[in-house]
Formats: C-alpha cells, structure tokens, sequence
C-alpha cells in the first residue's frame, strides 16, 4: 500500500490545480463580462457569461474524468467515459444552439468564452503556474 500517499498527494495537487483553474476562469469571465456591461454591449456579455459557464460546466466534468481514469483512480481501472463526453459535447451544443437562435446574445463571443478555461490554463503554463508534480 505505499502508492497510496502517492495518490493523495496527486489527488491533492490535482484538485488545487483544478481550483486554481477554476476561479481564474471565473475572474476573467466576471472581468470581460463586467467591462463589455460597462461599455454598453450587453448582448456580448451575455455570451460571454453563457460561454463561460459552459466552460466552466466542461472544466469541472472533465475533472471528474481525470479523477475516474487517472492515475489517481487507484484499483478501479478504467472506465469507458462515453457518457461523460456525450455530456460535456451536449452541453456545449445546447450552448451553441441557443446562443445562435437568441437575438440577445453574441454568437461570437459565446465561441470565445467557451474557451476560457484553456486560456486560463495555457496562461498557468507560460507563467509556469501548472500542476505541480508530487515529490
């Protein structure tokens, strides 16, 4: 049983880093989002607000699929994660569909926003803020 420390301690670095992540996309959302209200374009902050929060929703289910099959899975093994993608791509159709059919949201800034966890994680890289390896 020595792996098992190994595993909390990845688990544990793993879930900061997901926390990490997770509120810097926030922040930024708020921030874009609050600076686009200010400047009077409503409709792009709507999408980004829904963008983000499907990037946020993306985030957190992928987090959970790296949990499951990682190696912090311990003996469970590998599990199919079809559901779980069909989940995250659903989510990001019904995002698309309904930001395309509004008249009050930007598409456009929609698209953007569904990125912005990787923008915050590529960000982390070139600050060299990633996960942090347990030693």
């Amino acid at each position: 049983m020595s792996s098992l420390p190994l595993a909390d301690d990845s688990v544990s670095s793993f879930n900061k880093y997901v926390h990490r992540v997770f509120v810097g996309t926030l922040l930024l959302i708020f921030v874009v989002a609050g600076i686009l209200l200010l400047t009077g374009h409503r409709s792009w902050a709507r999408g980004v607000a829904l963008g983000g929060a499907a990037s946020l929703v993306n985030l957190v289910i992928m987090a959970g699929d790296v949990r499951k099959q990682g190696p912090m899975a311990g003996d469970q093994g590998m599990s199919p994660a079809y559901g779980r993608y069909a989940l995250r791509m659903a989510v990001i159709a019904a995002v698309l569909i309904y930001s395309a059919t509004s008249i009050k949201i930007a598409f456009w800034a929609t698209v953007l926003a569904l990125f912005t966890s990787q923008f915050i994680m590529t960000g982390g890289e070139f600050l060299g803020e990633r996960e942090q390896e347990p030693s």
